[in-house]
């Protein structure tokens, strides 16, 4: 639908006036949306003689359709126009006027192709299949594949009768496209992700953190019984920090989190939570929240990076949230991850904090896990790239990150796959302040990181609506990436894994080692490691397991 308008617009800005004459009348009532109907209709059936998995054939179907040509779908002779059905005459424009260009997909091999002719019971398919794993029409991964025909009458594409025949049956250009949808199908499923709780105190609080001063100056926070109000009580929840025996590190790890490090943050430790078995509990490391923000080797081993990180982390820990009920009374109070164990090294002369065993307060995570422990139904998807978007560069597509799977997923609940923000609303979403003086640099801001949020996979497409885009009183329409949107529309999740073993001493992992009835010859064959590697773990119970020993434990799922 999306191409046949924009051909249509392109069309209407001619300057033949015949096309312009044809767009006028294919934009008429209600033709474009019957003319996408028929198209849908069309490439339906064409799926449908592959044999591709019904679970997956709607997701397939959304990808084949960005691609595909129109004049796959539409077959006429387009100068008669004026006599075809009304339905017709957009697909007759789109087929005459479609730029789409194809290129062999780099992903795709010629197997991929194979496997999915092969899929049918049609003999020509299957010969077709043949020709693709033998190499005989390896050829086209150079060329467009809409000129097979071209190819085989220049001999370049060596082919008996029956594989001319069956080539004439099964559309070639038809079969790489519908291979590589299906390709990015699984790709995508298998696609690590953040799950965020979408409930509506989770909401407020990102909301708050976002919302937090970020210009550095030094603030008078009021403190009540050895209490500081962080995010002051609003509608559902208030966050405080407690200031009794209050390190200066924490002191200033709070101003630093005020700032947009707090969402970078909040945004890595969903994803450990996620990685974790989505348990709402994880056996938190520095060594893994570095990695899940992105750290280069380099700064994970400065000590002043890693005693930052640290502390802005334990701040959280600190912080105690309230929720309340709609008189204003306190339904709630607990502290907004919970420390059930926590591990320290030495660096120097001081104690640094190396790992803690978390758990996250439950309103905030039982949209993603129930209590009874089955998955929730009130959760969405968000990249695992956003936790290393930089804070300091695009601080706004962070916000937005965080913010826009959770209105989606309430969209989705009003059966609308799209959300339409005014251009005030989304400057808001994103935690961008408008300045008079200066507001193009505000719009400006905005758009860079829309398009840096594209660029993670936390943005599909968006489209202004009306004649005002980049304006407060614009409606912009923002859908979810196609990734997410298979997730949450068409149900197709990845395959449940099972969390790693949540080991981090020499200790625990002598205990988990005998508890599977292995020797430590045979435990460092499962793990790939060297015997001496587990010897050597085992002979120091209550140090920190090394580096690779860690990385093998956590392959095994």
């Amino acid at each position: 639908m999306n191409r046949l308008n924009r051909i249509v617009a392109r069309a209407m800005a001619s300057d033949s006036a015949t096309l312009r004459a044809w767009a006028t009348a294919a934009s008429k009532d209600k033709r474009l949306e019957e003319a996408a109907i028929l198209a849908m209709s069309s490439l339906s059936e064409q799926i449908e003689a592959f044999a591709i998995d019904r679970r997956t054939r709607p997701a397939v179907l959304e990808r084949a359709a960005e691609r595909w040509l129109f004049r796959l779908l539409w077959h006429g002779d387009a100068s008669r126009w004026k006599a075809l059905p009304p339905a017709e005459i957009p697909l007759a424009l789109a087929a005459e006027q479609d730029d789409v260009t194809w290129s062999w997909p780099v992903n795709l091999a010629l197997r991929d192709v194979a496997m999915v002719l092969d899929q049918t019971k049609d003999p020509h398919a299957k010969l077709v299949a043949r020709a693709f794993l033998d190499g005989t029409l390896t050829p086209l991964q150079s060329a467009e594949a809409s000129a097979t025909q071209a190819l085989l009458d220049g001999g370049i594409i060596q082919a008996d009768e029956e594989l001319r025949a069956a080539l004439a049956r099964w559309d070639v250009h038809a079969c790489v496209l519908l291979a590589s949808a299906e390709l990015e199908v699984r790709e995508a499923q298998r696609r690590q992700i953040i799950a965020l709780d979408a409930g509506a105190v989770h909401h407020e609080m990102l909301s708050g953190m976002r919302d937090l001063p970020k210009d550095r100056r030094v603030r008078k926070t009021p403190v009540r019984d050895g209490w500081a109000e962080i995010l002051y009580p609003g509608k559902q929840l208030g966050l405080r920090l407690s200031v009794q025996d209050l390190p200066e590190r924490i002191v200033h790890a709070v101003r630093e989190w005020k700032h947009w490090q707090g969402l970078r943050h909040w945004a890595a430790l969903q994803l450990l939570f996620t990685d974790a078995g989505r348990t709402g509990r994880i056996r938190w490391r520095l060594e893994d929240h570095l990695a899940a923000l992105g750290y280069a080797d380099r700064s994970r081993r400065d000590p002043k990076v890693r005693t930052t990180v640290a502390a802005e982390v334990e701040a959280l820990t600190r912080m105690e949230l309230a929720i309340y009920h709609p008189d204003g009374t306190v339904r709630l109070r607990g502290p907004v991850l919970a420390v059930t164990q926590r591990g320290e090294a030495l660096q120097g002369s001081e104690w640094a904090l190396e790992g803690m065993e978390l758990v996250i307060h439950p309103v905030l995570y039982e949209g993603v896990r129930k209590a009874s422990g089955e998955i929730g139904r009130l959760w969405a998807p968000a990249p695992m790239e956003l936790a290393r978007i930089d804070h300091i560069r695009q601080p706004h597509a962070l916000a937005l990150g965080l913010i826009l799977p959770i209105r989606w997923r309430w969209a989705l609940s009003e059966e609308i796959d799209y959300l339409t923000l005014t251009g005030a609303k989304l400057m808001e979403a994103a935690g961008i302040e408008v300045r008079n003086q200066r507001p193009g640099k505000a719009w400006t801001a905005l758009r860079q990181s829309m398009d840096a949020l594209q660029r993670v996979g936390g943005l599909g497409r968006y489209e202004w609506e009306g004649a005002h885009p980049w304006s407060f009183e614009g409606r912009c329409r923002l859908y979810q990436p196609q990734w997410a949107r298979e997730r949450m529309i068409h149900g197709l999740m990845p395959p449940e894994t099972v969390p790693p073993p949540s080991i981090l001493t020499g200790g625990e992992f002598a205990a988990w080692r005998k508890a599977k009835s292995w020797t430590q010859e045979q435990a460092a064959e499962v793990l790939g490691v060297s015997r001496w590697t587990v010897h050597r773990a085992e002979s120091a119970p209550e140090e920190e397991l090394k580096k690779s020993l860690l990385e093998a434990l956590h392959k095994l799922r």
